[in-house]
């Protein structure tokens, strides 16, 4: 079997994509916009089909996806969700799915890893010509769910450049004001030249990319972690982690100090298996924000 963009006569599959959305007009809103897929088995029989449109964000939203008669309650539904979700995960953060309150429908999306967000009151009675009916029930709300599907590019010891470090400090600088917010403006100021020659001297730097953009980096040293920071529009994509993982695993980094007024971060290396093995009344300039000396202690089951 193999899978294959389609990208033009998209109608031709119309009989299997109205399986999943029976009305051709609604199919018809989104089918040009939306790109195409189709898992044909060897002897090119159409097995699985799948539309996927961009809804800008970084999220994209899996529009139908329809498995033949012939070959379903076989995995190949999940096989196409799987191969979307790499397909979309170097340029997209989040894959959402719109569908009916159908048991087995809801079922089989949360196995494929989505998590619900919410509802559109009364979806398929406004914009349906006709009952929508599952398990024997006349779907009225369309139930929306979320799996994050982003997959960064992680770039190990990277060239420093004057134009990668700008690049750096912008994302510190940004990151920094979005989660540091016991921080003055004065306090930011002053650490300014700290950062730039953290930078440009810490013994080795790694950086995620996303979609062509820098997403985050990390700095270690001495089997420590001396920095991580994340840009804000990529908070909570488990972006962080990956970098976090790279240094536990690649440069053997079992150490980290924490910020005590920035209990995220201390909450995010507790998860990764580091304990607080001593406290620091100042930072690393001699300021007066206490410090958390993590160790690494116990590796969770991902690293």
């Amino acid at each position: 079997m193999k899978f294959e963009q389609i990208t033009g006569n998209k109608k031709r599959y119309l009989d299997l994509l109205l399986l999943a959305d029976e009305q051709e007009s609604m199919i018809d809103r989104y089918l040009e916009r939306g790109e195409m897929f189709v898992l044909q088995a060897d002897d090119g029989a159409p097995v699985c089909i799948a539309v996927v449109t961009d809804e800008g964000g970084g999220v994209c939203e899996l529009k139908n996806i329809a498995v033949s008669p012939a070959f379903q309650r076989r995995g190949y539904g999940r096989m196409m969700i799987e191969y979307l979700c790499r397909h979309y995960g170097d340029n997209f953060v989040f894959m959402t799915v719109g569908t009916g309150d159908s048991r087995q429908t809801v079922s089989f999306y949360k196995e494929c890893g989505f998590v619900y967000t919410h509802s559109v009151p009364d979806f398929f009675t406004l914009h349906y010509d006709h009952p929508i009916v599952e398990e024997g029930r006349i779907l009225s709300d369309m139930l929306y769910f979320r799996k994050r599907i982003a997959r960064p590019t992680v770039v190990r010891e990277v060239e420093r450049t004057d134009e990668c470090i700008t690049e750096l400090f912008q994302l510190w600088n940004e990151s920094v004001r979005a989660s540091h917010h016991f921080l003055a403006e004065a306090d930011i100021e002053r650490l300014i030249p700290f950062v730039h020659q953290a930078l440009r001297s810490v013994e080795s730097l790694v950086v995620a990319r996303h979609g062509g953009r820098l997403v985050g980096f990390i700095g270690m040293e001495n089997r420590k972690i001396e920095m991580l920071f994340v840009s804000p529009d990529y908070f909570g994509c488990g972006f962080g982690r990956v970098l976090a993982e790279v240094a536990v695993r690649e440069y053997g980094c079992r150490y980290v100090d924490v910020n005590v007024q920035n209990p995220q971060a201390a909450d995010f290396y507790r998860r990764l298996g580091f304990r607080v093995f001593e406290r620091s009344e100042t930072d690393g300039q001699g300021n007066p924000f206490p410090l958390l000396r993590m160790e690494l202690v116990e590796c969770c089951n991902d690293i």
